[in-house]
Parts: structure tokens; C-alpha cells; sequence
């Protein structure tokens, strides 16, 4: 198992748009500092390897032993609230509002002649026409 921290760091500090002086000036320490950790000549203690990983919004294992991220709870919900939002929107269709008669006939014809073949049963007419 190879910790790889100062390199990911490096990575991840990049992939955030942050320098290491606005890295340092996070974490109330000097830009030397960052650039210590970044060189590898320097390691942190676990409080601070905790709030660089909570600041790049990254696990623990992904900043110290370069890991891939995990996909989380909320990272699950959003791909699924992504993927209804596009099938509802794709289906769209189906929810708009009938706006004339001869669109009501058109998707409903089947309802209307069951409702005639049922009045017409209760009435007692007969029913050889359908």
C-alpha cells in the first residue's frame, strides 16, 4: 500500500482551482508549508490530513492512498433524480392537456364506445349492431 498524499494533493489542490497559498490560507498555515507536503518532505498529522481532505471534498483513502472516490448516497440521488427529470421530460407528451374535442375523440374513442355498448345493454337495445 503506497501513500501517494503529496502527489495527490498536488492533484487535487489543482483540480479545485486553488493555489497553494489560498490552499494554505484555508488551513491557516504558510504557503511553505503547503509546499512542503506537496514535495513529500513534510506529512501532516491526522487532524490536519482530515481538514485538507474535508476541504478538496475528497475521502480520506482518495487524498492519502489515491483510491477511487467511492460513489456516495448523494451522488447515487442525483443520477437518479437526473435520469427522471430526463425520462419525464422525454415523456412529456403523454401529460399534455387535451385541448379540443377532436383530440379528446381521438384518444378516447375506445371509452366512448364502451360507454355506448354499456347504455345500450342497460336499455335493452339490441346489441348485433357492434
Amino acid at each position: 500500500m503506497a501513500i501517494q498524499f503529496s502527489s495527490q494533493l498536488t492533484k487535487l489542490r489543482e483540480s479545485n482551482n486553488l493555489s497553494q497559498s489560498q490552499l494554505a490560507k484555508q488551513l491557516n498555515v504558510s504557503r511553505q508549508a503547503v509546499s512542503k507536503l506537496e514535495n513529500g518532505t513534510a506529512l501532516p498529522d491526522i487532524v490536519r490530513l482530515v481538514e485538507i481532505a474535508q476541504l478538496l471534498n475528497v475521502s480520506l483513502d482518495e487524498l492519502v492512498l489515491a483510491k477511487e472516490p467511492i460513489t456516495s448516497q448523494s451522488s447515487i440521488s442525483k443520477m437518479i433524480d437526473a435520469h427522471l427529470k430526463e425520462s419525464s421530460r422525454q415523456n412529456s407528451w403523454r401529460r399534455q392537456p387535451i385541448t379540443n374535442v377532436w383530440e379528446f375523440l381521438a384518444r378516447y374513442w375506445w371509452v366512448i364506445i364502451a360507454l355506448v355498448a354499456i347504455i345500450a345493454s342497460m336499455f335493452g337495445i339490441n346489441s348485433n349492431l357492434f
